[in-house]
């Protein structure tokens, strides 16, 4: 792939990954305008929503890029990998930010009283903590600096996914079926990844044990 048309993938791919931010803005546009048409009966409620289970698809989608790469043999797929995660990250920021604004009034007093009584925010809470240290490293200057230490790092990904995946399922109250079907996949990627690490182990041994035959 040449770079001019590798830049634009990357366009492409950018503009593909704002489009749930874009069809938010327009509901919201359309919620301002004739109410409840756009966001329905519980616009606070909808944003905080749609930023939330679209959070959780851009990290499982960033850890499907990486899957996708190894076994399709495509290395230069990981190349997108970095700006779905930094997506990812923005995503949970704001996600975050519309509870504080809508939900809780910036009101601290009542955020720590969610913490208490809702344990599902400290599940996602917890899940941006994990995340902040990896979109802070994401670049080539911290990766050179940290080198092996980088990629140990940003293993953080995947506690950031369980708590992710904890955050639905305590947040689900009548019915488990979404967190199960993203428990499914999540459960999936970490096979692979399990897979792969047992495969490189046993290559490894195989070749130690015929160098020393």
């Amino acid at each position: 792939m040449g770079l001019p048309r590798f830049r634009l993938s990357k366009v492409v791919f950018w503009c593909v990954l704002a489009i749930p931010l874009g069809l938010l803005a327009n509901d919201i546009r359309i919620e301002l305008s004739s109410p409840t048409l756009g966001l329905g009966a519980d616009p606070e409620d909808a944003i905080v929503d749609h930023l939330g289970i679209w959070s959780i698809r851009y990290l499982w989608f960033t850890l499907f890029i990486s899957s996708l790469a190894r076994l399709a043999k495509k290395p230069m797929l990981v190349q997108f990998r970095r700006m779905a995660g930094l997506w990812t990250f923005f995503m949970v920021l704001i996600h975050v930010t519309s509870y504080v604004l809508l939900f809780a009034r910036v009101d601290f007093a009542t955020i720590l009283s969610d913490f208490t009584e809702r344990p599902y925010i400290i599940a996602g809470l917890t899940g941006l903590c994990m995340l902040i240290p990896l979109a802070i490293t994401s670049t080539r200057g911290w990766r050179r600096r940290l080198r092996q230490d980088w990629t140990r790092l940003h293993r953080l990904v995947y506690v950031a996914a369980i708590a992710g995946w904890i955050h639905l399922f305590w947040l689900e109250r009548a019915s488990f079926e979404e967190s199960a079907i993203y428990g499914g996949i999540l459960l999936l990627l970490f096979g692979e990844r399990l897979f792969q690490f047992f495969r490189k182990r046993h290559n490894v041994n195989a070749a130690n044990a015929q160098s020393a035959s």
